[in-house]
């Protein structure tokens, strides 16, 4: 999961420019990069001398005259920001009189604009950014997610369950599927995660997977040409050779430089061939060498406007600047490993290719770092967990090993996926979730958004997933406000004040179905009211709890209504009303509540859970 940031659009009040932005939408790590990235597109690109805009003033550390009047005092111009939400304008006229600096807030609706001098628009900027900060702080989700692969989910879960982290998965129309963890262990989460990126290398880099098939003579010659182009990384003909050829590609656009220029590059250094800035090469995706020293040209000298610098003659000034040549950079071992690469993938196809072909199926299972290995018949009855369980007994792998390495057999040799991931016990748990929940008539306004309602262990509360587009958040509505969830819709969602009202109101009714599910309210012939506890243990049984009694009954069971009445004292009404709840239950969910519960660690351990971080294989 990624995440960003509030809603904000510059505007010049003498150029009529609007640029609508969406801040505070998303989360964190890439709030700050964004902002700066359009704080220097739009504020520093935008300059509006004084100007009477013609609203009321809302807030401010001074009136829309007042700035004017700084403005001539300062010799600076004025620029304004429009479309903020009021009651972040409100923080800003907060924070500028901290920073002691002069802003006016016009507008009296629920959108307003902010106009500040020039000069202090760094200020403004780091304001802005302080509200953004603390905006996403405040939002008080219960639950976060990241998207995965449906055939890692094994190894996901199995990582969290190690680290002692509960876990939900919702698998969506498209094929992906959402891991849902609680939003206070995000800074473990995101060390599982790097733990998981680390192990699947390790597999990749250490586990093999060799049919028992010779090589064909395509295969032969492939390894041949890898052997002769590894050699051929020390030549320095062949270097010059490639530099030549790279020169020549005329996709490429080189910088074009004075005849007087190239001869100073060619006094400094006559093998070069072509010759660029660090930023040109970086463009091309290559990196400068650790030894690289350039050679010095002369280029004109522009501000940062792009505009030429002028001397006091009005003549263009230069300036002293460094280029490197192609031999100074990585383009060459990219072009080698770019082409080992193609030779490997065509590889991996004839052995496929040579598998699919023999009557032979064995195939041998090794780990280069253990030294062990076991040899495996690879037929069309072959399952995943077939697999995993030798990996795991014949190899030592872990469950999170066995589950990437059983993966990489089914790519790697192209089985059928149908019949080697059939019926995957990872995906049980998406049965016993509400996904893609959708109501009669509901609003028009909110079709694009995603509504997928999850159930943690502890069996309680009912968290409600809602997604637009790449966005995310997660809402809990025994345990927020409304005006909690609200700001979460339009703050990391992007929805209208409008759709966020009726996205609450959608989420306070879905957690109100999924708890009266299990929950019913009984009053006994004594006019006291109390609550009913039913739990679905098996395909044809439940159970009832009122007060301190309990009893079991079959759904099969004939006059069931009248009989649980009875037991309990209550109107049939009532059991009907039990029997119905007891039908919609999932019995795996309610199993996997039980386990939780029995297996629960103490409080004080399950706070600060044990994580990870061996690195590659495991043994």
């Amino acid at each position: 999961m990624s995440d960003e940031v509030a809603s904000a659009a510059l505007s010049s009040s003498q150029k009529a420019i609007e640029v609508v932005l969406e801040l505070i939408r998303m989360l964190a790590p890439m709030a700050k990069k964004l902002l700066e990235e359009v704080y220097q597109k739009t504020v520093g690109g935008v300059n509006a001398v004084g100007g009477k805009i013609a609203n009321a003033r809302a807030a401010g550390t001074v009136t829309n005259k007042g700035l004017i009047a700084e403005a001539q005092k300062a010799n600076s111009p004025i620029s304004t920001t429009s479309n903020f939400l009021a009651r972040d304008a409100e923080l800003v006229a907060a924070k500028a009189k901290e920073y002691k600096i002069p802003v006016a807030i016009v507008g009296n609706g629920e959108k307003q604009t902010i106009e500040f001098l020039e000069r202090d628009k760094g200020v403004i900027e780091q304001i802005t950014n302080e509200i953004i900060q603390e905006r996403l702080r405040e939002a008080p989700q219960s639950v976060k997610c990241f998207s995965i692969g449906g055939n890692n989910v094994s190894s996901m879960k199995a990582l969290f369950e190690e680290n002692g982290i509960e876990c939900q998965f919702i698998g969506g129309k498209d094929g992906k599927i959402s891991c849902i963890y609680p939003a206070e262990y995000a800074e473990q989460v995101a060390v599982i995660k790097e733990d998981y990126k680390n192990i699947h290398a390790g597999i990749e880099a250490n586990f093999g997977i060799t049919p028992n098939v010779p090589e064909t003579e395509r295969q032969l010659e492939i390894k041949s040409e890898i052997a002769e182009i590894e050699n051929a990384r020390e030549n320095p003909e062949l270097h010059g050779k490639f530099y030549e050829e790279i020169a020549a590609d005329t996709e490429i656009k080189y910088p074009e430089y004075s005849e007087k220029n190239m001869e100073r590059v060619h006094s400094q250094m006559p093998s070069a061939t072509k010759v660029a800035g660090r930023a040109f090469w970086e463009e091309q995706g290559y990196t400068l060498n650790e030894n690289a020293k350039g050679v010095e040209i002369f280029a004109p000298q522009t501000d940062k406007d792009g505009n030429p610098v002028l001397d006091e003659n009005g003549k263009q000034t230069f300036t002293e600047i460094t280029v490197y040549d192609i031999s100074e950079t990585n383009a060459y071992e990219r072009s080698l490993d770019k082409h080992i690469d193609e030779l490997r993938r065509e590889y991996d196809e004839e052995k496929v290719s040579a598998f699919d072909l023999s009557d032979d199926k064995k195939v041998v299972l090794s780990d280069e770092i253990s030294g062990n290995s076991v040899e495996i018949t690879v037929d069309n009855k072959l399952k995943k967990t077939d697999v995993t369980k030798i990996l795991r007994d014949e190899l030592g792998y872990s469950e999170v090993q066995a589950d990437i390495a059983a993966n990489k057999l089914c790519y790697d040799l192209e089985l059928d996926k149908r019949t080697f991931f059939a019926k995957p016990s990872q995906i049980d748990n998406l049965n016993a979730l509400k996904t893609n929940i959708r109501y009669p008539g509901e609003d028009l306004t909110l079709c694009d958004v995603r509504f997928d309602a999850v159930y943690f262990k502890d069996g309680h509360d009912t968290h409600l997933i809602l997604q637009n587009g790449d966005n995310a958040v997660g809402l809990t509505p025994a345990k927020m406000t409304e005006a909690e969830m609200k700001n979460l819709c339009v703050d990391q969602l992007g929805l209208s004040e409008y759709q966020a009202d009726k996205a609450v109101a959608k989420a306070v009714k879905i957690e109100s179905q999924v708890r009266s599910q299990v929950e019913e309210r009984a009053v006994d012939k004594q006019g006291v009211s109390q609550e009913v506890n039913i739990e679905r243990n098996a395909d044809n049984t439940f159970s009832v709890k009122l007060g301190d009694k309990t009893k079991y009954y079959n759904f099969s069971t004939i006059n069931l209504d009248e009989k649980i009445a009875e037991n309990f004292d209550i109107p049939r009404e009532n059991a009907r009303n039990i029997i119905k709840k007891a039908k919609s239950q999932s019995v795996l969910q309610n199993r996997i509540n039980n386990s939780a519960k029995r297996k629960k660690p103490p409080k004080a351990a399950a706070e600060t859970p044990k994580i990870n971080t061996s690195k590659g294989l495991k043994h």
